[in-house]
């Protein structure tokens, strides 16, 4: 509790709240598990290829209270998830998300909310997390949950929504940071080393 309490206040003091638009409501979409400020919607226009991405940001203990047995079984100590949507008349082929620091497992999930369209294959290319769908994505449907996991906090980023040929880049969805996760011990001296700092200011 102490290191999910840490987490959660370092996390919302190094990055402010990320605002976006509203598109579609999904199970992701303001979750209320998710960490404070990485939840949300983002839209992608580029001709006939519309809709919206939602995404949200868990330790992997919050991702299993809520979606254990859905199919994705996180490997790290923050899960990224997204879901597609399209609005467009263009099908959805791929879904690419830009990733320059370390992530471990990489998968989908689906629930009574979700149940759309699965990805054919969930990959990690080069510095990319990558889900593949075929069939498509048409319109008026969504992906499944699509989820990766790392040792890292968040940070904006951005990825790729593509077509089959064209594409559109995303902008503000969260993608791992180069500042990972302090160990349990290390949180310990911090507070600790903060608890002695207070103290000899109040005695002094």
């Amino acid at each position: 509790m102490v290191r999910t309490t840490w987490f959660v206040t370092t996390l919302s003091a190094c990055f402010g709240l990320l605002s976006c638009s509203v598109g579609y409501a999904g199970t992701l979409n303001l979750h209320g598990d998710a960490l404070p400020g990485w939840t949300g919607t983002i839209p992608f226009s580029s001709g006939n290829l519309m809709g919206t991405i939602d995404y949200a940001v868990f330790t992997a203990a919050d991702f299993n209270a809520n979606f254990a047995g859905e199919g994705y079984v996180p490997g790290g100590p923050v899960v990224y998830t997204y879901q597609v949507f399209n609005t467009g008349t263009d099908h959805v082929s791929t879904e690419i998300v830009g990733i320059v620091n370390p992530a471990n497992t990489i998968g989908t999930f689906d629930t009574p909310e979700i149940n759309d369209v699965n990805a054919l294959t969930a990959a990690f290319v080069g510095t990319n997390a990558q889900w593949f769908f075929d069939p498509a994505i048409d319109t008026g449907e969504s992906s499944w949950g699509l989820a990766f996991s790392s040792p890292n906090l968040p940070m904006v980023g951005a990825g790729v929504t593509i077509n089959g040929g064209s594409g559109v880049i995303v902008v503000g969805l969260p993608t791992p940071s180069d500042i990972p996760i302090p160990e349990p011990a290390s949180i310990a001296l911090l507070a600790c080393g903060g608890l002695m700092t207070f103290l000899r200011r109040r005695w002094n």
